[in-house]
């Protein structure tokens, strides 16, 4: 199911690597010699629809209005905010808005024409390496869909990289925060890494994303090949299918759909042994355990994956995550597909897959 917010978490702790002790503060001419306090451009910055300028206190009513929906901090790590909630974090952003020290954030307010305050935007100067920055966002959920939020973290990036001259800019979000995965990569940052429970907050642990991208990637830019976003969605489309929410019923028409007639479907038990199957044996038991009445919430994303494409057929390598409520208790586990594609009516299908599942762990709320 993915999750209707457009946000990502704020990290506010890091921990320091050896990797990071290689930028000498003496060199004249290294990265660290650009560690400065960023020069802020003219506010507010516009788009064609939108203007992106530092939050102020007359910001209150308006940030108010999403940072207290329970829905939009489901992904934060607050609470949803009481209105007292909201000043203290905006006198906090006010006094740090310049980025003079690592860790302040810098917090866009994004305004409609209208002169509407919809979402915030933010950057955070790292304090692991120099010209290293991360990117959160949180939007009221009247502005989701409407292409918004990508235009204001596009922008975001854009003063990251040009104006502040940062090198690489980072961020990271719950794995089950799938849109803000999404948005993430919309906007040509690229998937790094998985951590598993590696974040405890509201007295659970969280697996998390993380994402990023490089100065020079972004300056490179350029539209994906068609190609690798017709697997994309073909993927998408395929876990999206078995999505079940609140007892609702659910029909597998669009998984058969992306997968060949005569697919060959395997799975692969803990004991090395392979099931084959083809497409009825696969989606039939599935489709009757769905809508059951013991699993009343299952959903299944795919948190990373690496595809190959050439010459008309394709491989995606991916870890999922699936988490849901079977008999009234919560559960969730990983587990790792492997994709194979193929051309051969003319139309991007799904020839072939195997899969395995990780046993069963601790819930990841």
């Amino acid at each position: 199911m993915t999750d209707p917010n457009v946000l990502n978490d704020a990290h506010t702790a890091h921990t320091a690597n050896d990797a990071h002790t290689a930028n000498d503060p003496n060199d004249p001419n290294g990265p660290a010699a650009a560690a400065g306090t960023p020069v802020p451009p003219p506010y507010p910055v516009r788009t064609a629809r939108l203007a992106l300028r530092p939050v102020r206190a007359d910001d209150l009513d308006a940030i108010h209005a999403h940072r207290s929906l329970p829905e939009v901090a489901r992904h934060l790590p607050h609470a949803p905010h009481t209105r007292e909630d909201t000043r203290q974090t905006l006198e906090r952003m006010i006094a740090g808005e310049a980025l003079a020290e690592p860790g302040d954030w810098l917090d866009l307010a994004v305004e409609t024409g209208d002169g509407r305050v919809v979402g915030e935007v933010l950057l955070k100067r790292d304090g692991r390496a120099p010209r290293t920055g991360e990117i959160g966002f949180v939007f009221h959920p009247d502005v989701h869909g409407s292409g918004i939020p990508t235009e204001a973290v596009t922008v975001a990036l854009e003063l990251a990289f040009d104006t502040f001259a940062w090198h690489r800019v980072f961020g990271v979000c719950t794995v089950q925060n799938t849109a803000s995965a999404a948005l993430m990569r919309r906007v040509g940052m690229r998937h790094e890494a998985v951590a598993r429970q590696d974040v405890h907050r509201k007295g659970s642990w969280h697996s998390t994303s993380q994402f990023a991208v490089l100065a020079a990637e972004w300056r490179r830019g350029g539209p994906r090949p068609a190609d690798e976003k017709a697997v994309d969605g073909l993927t998408a489309q395929f876990y999206a299918a078995f999505t079940r929410s609140g007892g609702g019923p659910v029909v597998l028409d669009a998984a058969r759909a992306v997968l060949a007639p005569d697919a060959v479907i395997e799975r692969v038990a803990e004991d090395g042994s392979v099931h084959r199957m083809d497409v009825d044996a696969f989606l039939e038991p599935r489709e009757a355990l769905l809508n059951g009445a013991e699993l009343t919430d299952f959903t299944e994303v795919e948190v990373a994956a690496t595809t190959l494409v050439a010459d008309g057929r394709a491989t995606r390598s991916g870890q999922y995550f699936k988490w849901g409520v079977r008999d009234g208790v919560p559960f969730s586990a990983w587990g790792r597909k492997t994709f194979r594609f193929g051309t051969a009516s003319g139309t991007w299908r799904i020839e072939s897959f195997t899969w395995t599942d990780e046993p069963e762990t601790a819930v990841d709320a």
